[in-house]
């Protein structure tokens, strides 16, 4: 689940490819992707995703996730490291924290926390706060998907 704000709350989306932790084992890397069901957001309706890059664990197993916590302080940060936050469209975050609660039957509980902006043409931009509380299919190959019948 997604809430922004005190108002805004998005369930997950598990019907695609889009939501997934892929741990690549051969170079310890992972990365998060989370697609949410289309809701209401400021009186318009939207899909909501987070998408961030490869982060270097140097763990050989998904297993060995468990615990692992990753931080992004500023917005310039997130900008060179390409993550985003899409409401409208894509945004950088101004700061979240990622960490990997449990892994359980093929699955990742994660929990993300941090300052998106959502809307960057605005004078100042606005921001706001959100948390993310999912479990989301892991993937190591391709034919990891066959497991979750997408």
């Amino acid at each position: 689940m997604l809430k922004i704000g005190e108002k805004y709350r998005f369930e997950d989306d598990l019907s695609d490819r889009q939501s997934c932790l892929i741990f690549d084992k051969d170079n310890g890397l992972w990365s998060v992707d989370i697609g949410f069901k289309e809701g209401n957001f400021r009186g318009e309706l939207a899909a909501p995703s987070i998408c961030i890059n490869s982060i270097d664990s140097n763990k050989s197993s998904a297993k060995d996730l468990v615990g692992e916590t990753f931080s992004v302080n500023t917005l310039e940060e997130c900008d060179e490291r390409e993550d985003t936050f899409y409401i409208y469209e894509s945004e950088p975050m101004v700061s979240y924290r990622l960490e990997i609660i449990e892994i359980k039957d093929d699955n990742a509980h994660i929990r993300c926390t941090g300052v998106l902006i959502v809307d960057g043409y605005a004078d100042p931009i606005e921001k706001e706060y959100f948390e993310i509380d999912s479990l989301i299919p892991i993937i190591e190959s391709v034919d990891d998907w066959e497991k979750f019948e997408l």
